[in-house]
């Protein structure tokens, strides 16, 4: 559980709008997380905008 919910629910349900510096963020976070997965020989499959959680700070 997350407190920010997920980046979905940002986008869609929130109507949020993630300026460039936050999206830029979000994308290094995202792509340092697969990074680690895939370095331990962990397959996600299903990535998606809803299975990205956020924290209050965006």
């Amino acid at each position: 559980f997350m407190s920010g919910g997920s980046v979905y629910d940002f986008l869609h349900k929130q109507k949020g709008v993630f300026k460039l510096p936050a999206l830029l963020r979000v994308a290094v976070d995202v792509s340092k997380g697969m990074n680690y997965l895939h370095q331990n020989n962990i397959i996600h499959r299903d990535l998606k905008a809803a299975n990205l959680l956020m924290d209050e700070n965006e």
